[in-house]
């Protein structure tokens, strides 16, 4: 028979009623692990220090009473069950116990019925606990998509000027490749691409959208990130160790996710190294487990660590420990959102002064796709193409036009999807570039009319867009199976991105609803 295993704090001062319960609890199969108080700092001390399955109290004690405990106990919030047990339980005791709150009352008479008791007061507390995660998750989604529609609403307009600064940084790059100047054109692209990924952690936290798949080193994975905000950690005198070992084995899964996921882990320990003074350290080991089937990720810091009292609630949806204007709260929650669709888990240990470590888990996956050593492939040999641009923003236009000239493609440029159903009429295009907002005709309004008149062009369509969140858009890219591009956007993104229609056109693909 299964051991059950129980965390009783007992409020009595008489050591014999305490034993009898104690024994009560044996007699009803329960390894109770117990603690007696007797007093109301005592008993506030117990419920501060400890988590209790049940609480057990005597009704009247010389310098404590048992509705004195049930007050401390709801002054805490905290959901226990409270049996009071009296040795003179008259029916008016009884009624004035059940008001305050008590979820049973005894006479010390009959003890016999406190087991059963006590297992009715613990199921109907799983019940509870779960009817409250349930509300509350129902609370945190209703949150997020409230969230997620607002954002998507300015996520147009906000990126397409992002677009454009993005553009003009990079063009600004390649001008000043050894300039002194170029470090500001590096600062400016970073500052854009912190603006688009606080937008595209938002949207990407409501979405809850599954993973690509595609074969992942985590050795490179977590490379790129250190690789983007290197600058930082310098500047902030922390020493990073990379303990990679060699030949780890890949994984299925989606590289940007996870390279957000080491940015936010990274980040959050930069954040709490800046309090303490040097040494500051971080160390990020890559190895597998015992087993050979999982990869495993440890990030370590030897800041403050994370208080006990609030270590269960930092994956939670807003909350954060930072002050106002320097924290979202959503950071670690996206971090676990992203680690549970790959299958994976998420854990942190971490004691006050010791530094804190998160151990990341993520399943092998010998059976992944090898869709990216295909588009390597097709990219190594991608011809220049004819390509449409159509886009009602005459900055954004450019910008497009720029960067896919720059890689030796052809470019018209339409600022309608009238103006583009003429011009698709009289040439011949591998690739149409198209905004997904426009007046008159839409991204989508131009795709099926352009599917109607010429079937053949219905894999050339690359859709640029901030917008990847509203249920209209959603639904239409997965009908479609279109390649989308996200904007803001940079060169080697513009480029991905023709690859992959290039890579589509090629292998005749049907809808994959993978966009």
């Amino acid at each position: 028979m299964k051991e059950k295993h129980l965390r009783v704090l007992i409020v009595e001062d008489n050591p014999a009623d305490a034993e009898l319960l104690e024994l009560e609890l044996s007699k009803g199969g329960y390894v109770a692990s117990t603690l007696r108080v007797q007093s109301a700092p005592a008993m506030q001390a117990a419920l501060d220090d400890q988590q209790w399955d049940l609480i057990l109290s005597d009704y009247a004690m010389p310098r404590f009473s048992g509705l004195h405990a049930l007050e401390l106990l709801k002054a805490t919030g905290k959901d226990i069950p409270f049996i009071l047990i009296s040795g003179s339980a008259g029916d008016d005791i009884a009624i004035d116990a059940m008001r305050a709150g008590a979820h049973d009352f005894f006479g010390k008479g009959s003890l016999r019925l406190l087991i059963p008791a006590i297992e009715r007061e613990l199921r109907e507390a799983d019940v509870r606990a779960t009817a409250r995660a349930q509300r509350e998750q129902l609370h945190q989604n209703e949150k997020l998509a409230a969230l997620g529609t607002l954002l998507a609403g300015i996520s147009h307009e906000l990126n397409n000027p992002l677009t454009v600064i993005m553009h003009q940084a990079t063009v600004l790059e390649r001008a000043l490749r050894d300039h002194p100047q170029k470090a500001r054109v590096d600062t400016i692209r970073q500052a854009v691409g912190n603006c688009s990924r606080i937008v595209k952690n938002f949207l990407a936290l409501a979405r809850h959208e599954p993973p690509r798949r595609v074969q992942v080193s985590v050795n490179e994975v977590v490379g790129a990130a250190i690789d983007l905000i290197a600058y930082g950690l310098r500047n902030d005198n922390i020493e990073v160790a990379l303990d990679l070992i060699e030949h780890l084995p890949a994984i299925s899964g989606d590289p940007q996710q996870l390279e957000r996921v080491v940015i936010n882990l990274v980040s959050n320990a930069q954040y709490v190294l800046r309090e303490r003074p040097v040494p500051r350290r971080l160390v990020l080991r890559s190895s597998t487990d015992a087993a050979g089937e999982r990869v495993v990720l440890q990030i370590s810091d030897n800041g403050g660590g994370i208080p006990p009292e609030i270590r269960s609630r930092i994956f939670d949806p807003f909350f954060t420990t930072k002050p106002t204007g320097q924290g979202t709260g959503i950071g670690l929650a996206l971090c676990h959102g992203i680690i549970t669709a790959h299958n994976g888990t998420i854990a942190v240990s971490s004691e006050p002064g010791a530094g804190t470590t998160f151990v990341i888990s993520l399943p092998i996956d010998s059976t992944v796709q090898a869709a990216a050593n295909d588009a390597m492939s097709v990219a190594s040999s991608t011809p220049p193409l004819r390509v449409l641009v159509v886009d009602d923003n005459p900055d954004v236009a450019t910008a497009f036009s720029d960067i896919l000239s720059a890689q030796g493609h052809t470019v018209d440029i339409a600022a309608s999807s009238l103006g583009a159903l003429d011009l698709i009429a009289t040439g011949a295009y591998a690739i149409i570039l198209t905004d997904m907002r426009m007046p008159d005709l839409d991204g989508p309004g131009l795709y099926r009319e352009v599917v109607a008149r010429h079937p053949q062009l219905e894999s050339s369509f690359l859709f640029a867009t901030g917008d990847t969140f509203s249920a209209d858009t959603i639904r239409f890219l997965k009908e479609s199976g279109a390649v989308v591009l996200g904007k803001p956007c940079t060169y080697e993104d513009v480029e991905n991105a023709v690859e992959e229609v290039v890579r589509r056109r090629a292998h005749r693909e049907p809808h994959s609803n993978t966009a």
